[in-house]
């Protein structure tokens, strides 16, 4: 580990100690009562729960065999892993009651992961599948995928996209809730996306996936990452490692891509105070800075005047509003070349 970063852990360790487990019960509790109706993030209502999985000092390991997709998700009811039962009782928090009729697009997690895997399975990738054309496989879907079947989809998606892509452009968006609900109309130019997230997810997980899109060749990766760890109650130094972590990893295994690294976004809760999220986006920059990456400081434009997220940008108070998503739209687009590298 290089001593700049030492030095960063030693000073954010020692600059707050982690919230109190009840003031995070307390904090997160608005957001579970506002999913009482169990729509999507920008429909106004998820909530994400991440869990503290502290995987900073392990191996990579290996992906779950990409072509198990059509014998995972059939039954959608698989009980959850036994070596992940904080982030299986995570996701199947997502949706468990039926969506009127007459959707035009996915507003749920359920729906989300059938119509992926229905557009995989008719040999195209979602983010460029017409909705309407699966339709019946995803409108009617209530139960809740598991996080296993959700990695396991993860890595059919980059393995598809690895054998398809030729010498079209593509740009890797790698995150957790915040960028896996980034609306497709919102994707800025290249031809390629391909959408590396997973609702709840700490910066640990993201770090133990970077394998699955191993054999793409991405012209730009956007990272976005951390807020689950905070909420949850990971050091801020444990959060800054395993960034350091993950841009060391993809700057070995995609030296051709330019890193862009976003700043965590301030929150409305209680449970992840505004200047726990300031000192890890500095020590953040600086960190991207060391590692040749692009840093995108989206706190200007996403805050009040106190240092909390907008109120017109969330849903929720952590989860962004059609509104925020066309402001981080704004900041890819931004990006310029990164875009089409």
């Amino acid at each position: 580990m290089d001593v700049w970063l030492l030095a960063a852990q030693l000073m954010l360790s020692c600059a707050a100690t982690p919230p109190d487990p009840t003031a995070i019960a307390e904090g997160a509790a608005p957001v579970v009562m506002a999913s009482a109706t169990h729509l999507a993030p920008e429909a106004g209502l998820e909530s994400e729960c991440g869990q503290d999985i502290p995987l900073a000092n392990s191996p990579i390991q290996v992906a779950p065999e990409p072509r198990l997709l059509a014998q995972r998700h059939v039954s959608s009811t698989t009980s959850p892993s036994a070596s992940a039962p904080s982030m299986a009782a995570a996701v199947t928090q997502w949706p468990s009651q039926r969506r009127p009729s007459g959707l035009s697009r996915p507003v749920s997690g359920p729906q989300l992961y059938q119509f992926r895997v229905a557009a995989l399975q008719g040999g195209e990738l979602y983010t460029q599948a017409d909705p309407q054309r699966y339709l019946n496989q995803w409108q009617g879907a209530i139960d809740p995928p598991t996080h296993d079947q959700w990695q396991v989809l993860l890595a059919e998606e980059a393995a598809t996209m690895a054998s398809r892509q030729g010498q079209r452009s593509l740009t890797i968006l790698l995150g957790d809730s915040l960028a896996l609900w980034l609306p497709l109309g919102d994707l800025p130019a290249p031809p390629l996306w391909l959408n590396q997230s997973i609702s709840g997810e700490t910066t640990a997980n993201m770090l133990e996936r970077l394998p699955y899109f191993a054999q793409t060749r991405p012209g730009a990766i956007h990272i976005m990452g951390g807020i689950n760890d905070l909420k949850n109650g990971v050091s801020e130094a444990e959060v800054i490692d395993n960034l350091y972590q993950i841009l060391t990893r993809l700057k070995r295994q995609h030296p051709q891509a330019r890193l862009v690294v976003y700043s965590i976004l301030p929150t409305r809760l209680r449970a992840v105070p505004s200047d726990r999220i300031q000192r890890v986006n500095q020590a953040l920059a600086t960190l991207a800075t060391h590692q040749g990456a692009t840093f995108v400081d989206l706190t200007p434009t996403f805050s009040d005047s106190q240092g909390q997220l907008r109120p017109e940008l969330t849903t929720d108070g952590l989860h962004l509003s059609a509104q925020g998503y066309t402001l981080w739209r704004e900041a890819l687009a931004s990006q310029g070349n990164s875009l089409n590298h």
